[in-house]
């Protein structure tokens, strides 16, 4: 009986210690996720109950009156320049998708497919450079490339007999879109160009020396191996991507801030105009601008909920 008690006594205690020990875990837990929660909280949360209340709202800043559906109304109704800001995003964002996309795989698996390239990190590092470089840095590279007078791009078409006289390349809608969207394509191909070279590099060295001793040539490689292994991290900078080029706003506002009369304005741009700034006056419109803010979320959700359905679609076919 004596020892029936000694183990009893021993078990409790050690029951007693693991419930302590795991009490503390958990304490610890929440006191290290405490600072991330409460800046979800304040910094996501909140700003989105803020926007989605608002949004239905008249408020200037001042007064709040609640009209309930008229902001919407308003978006569908009698905004145009709201759906042509919302079809020049679609334009600038995947029109420069399409070429950065493959221009990135293609440099990625260039430096790192072939294992031989001289000064590789010399080429990644020039390639993501743009990425280190500020939004307004960048902005002022292009402006003064594309500058009608003494710009580096117009005297070299008129050097070589392209041109007669230089061109203004911001005084026109589809001129200064294409800037807009090299632009954005030179400030980010090196960030998907990096997630290429990760990507490729976590390939098993033995796939591709197999198809080697089968015959297999490089370009085979790459269309029967690499690609192939690659789909999954394809599948995700896509998606980045596509998120990423709906939400541009940095580079229009810094190039053309929507020159000329409006034809380059982008969604988030004519938020921006709507939320922050006054027109002739007025004062700004939260309210409105809030309700601009709900309908792209609601496009941006849409688009991605579909690309994730037929994502899945590809992999139950794979």
């Amino acid at each position: 009986m004596l020892v029936k008690t000694k183990n009893a006594t021993v078990n409790t205690s050690g029951r007693k210690l693991l419930n302590t020990a795991k009490a503390q875990e958990t304490i610890s837990a929440y006191v290290v996720l405490t600072p991330q929660i409460i800046g979800f909280l304040l910094f996501s949360i909140y700003p989105l109950i803020w926007v989605v209340r608002y949004a239905f709202y008249d408020y200037d800043g001042i007064n709040a009156t609640f009209i309930g559906m008229q902001n919407f109304n308003r978006i569908f109704t009698n905004d145009p320049a709201f759906w042509m800001s919302l079809v020049n995003t679609f334009i600038i964002a995947y029109g420069k998708l399409i070429v950065e996309i493959p221009l990135a795989l293609i440099t990625a698996i260039a430096l790192v497919g072939g294992k031989k390239v001289r000064l590789q990190k010399f080429f990644s590092l020039g390639y993501y450079m743009p990425n280190v470089l500020g939004d307004a840095i960048c902005a002022m590279i292009f402006v003064f490339m594309f500058s009608s007078f003494n710009g580096v791009v117009n005297n070299s078409l008129i050097a070589i007999g392209l041109f007669d006289e230089p061109f203004n390349w911001f005084a026109e809608k589809w001129s200064a879109m294409f800037v807009i969207m090299l632009q954005s394509l030179w400030h980010g191909f090196g960030t998907n160009m990096l997630f290429f070279m990760s990507g490729i590099q976590n390939i098993p060295g033995d796939i591709y020396e197999a198809a080697e001793i089968d015959g297999a040539t490089k370009m085979k490689q790459h269309i029967h191996i690499t690609i192939p292994m690659l789909l999954p991290t394809i599948r995700i900078i896509l998606m980045l991507a596509m998120i990423a080029g709906i939400k541009i706003m940095n580079e229009v506002m810094l190039l053309t801030n929507g020159g000329p009369a409006g034809k380059t304005n982008v969604v988030m741009l004519h938020i921006y105009k709507s939320f922050f700034q006054s027109t002739m006056g007025a004062s700004p419109q939260y309210g409105y601008a809030s309700a601009m803010g709900v309908i792209v979320s609601i496009v941006i959700a849409i688009i991605t909920v579909i690309y994730l359905r037929i994502s899945r679609n590809a992999n139950a076919i794979d």
